[in-house]
């Protein structure tokens, strides 16, 4: 089971996203499995940020201290109680910071299904400014209305979780 894991992992992180996508909306036919342009999208871009995801979460379970782990199998812990309650809390505090940024890097991945058809924010923009002449203000409400307020979001709402979960939880000082 975990050769497959990795295989996931290592074909998903090891190619291009856009690569992906075409190998879902183009190949996939060739075999019998037609998809919609947004199913494409969607299984597209959640199975490459998963691989990257599961990448951060084994990191942040690896991370929690040696200890933690031999102290629960002292106190005679399941290992899926000893998961739940002490290293899970734990690795959540060092998960949220390159979560919070790959849930950026995705928001910026959507621009990448307007090569299967679908008409994303860019898009759309383009079309809007072709139709008025006006690329400029078209372009600069899609820049910031999109990429920019919604990392505006994102940013302040990881660092406050980073912040209420960190709070009264100190990290001893490795010498």
């Amino acid at each position: 089971m975990r050769w497959l894991a990795v295989a996931y992992i290592e074909f998903f992180r090891g190619t291009s996203l856009l690569v992906q996508v075409y190998l879902l909306f183009f190949v996939l036919p060739f075999f019998g499995v037609a998809l919609s342009p947004w199913a494409v999208a969607i299984f597209g871009i959640g199975m490459n940020y998963s691989a990257y995801l599961a990448e951060v979460v084994r990191a942040a379970i690896q991370a929690v201290d040696r200890g933690q782990y031999e102290a629960s199998i002292a106190l005679n812990f399941p290992r899926l109680t000893m998961m739940r309650r002490i290293v899970v809390p734990q690795a959540i505090r060092s998960m949220l910071p390159p979560s919070g940024n790959l849930l950026i890097e995705l928001l910026k991945s959507t621009s990448l299904v307007f090569f299967i058809t679908i008409t994303e924010f860019t898009t759309a923009s383009k079309l809007a400014a072709d139709a008025t002449g006006n690329y400029l203000l078209f372009f600069a409400v899609a820049l910031f209305g999109y990429y920019f307020l919604a990392r505006a979001l994102i940013t302040p709402l990881v660092r406050g979780l980073e912040r209420r979960l960190s709070s009264g939880f100190v990290r001893e000082a490795l010498a």
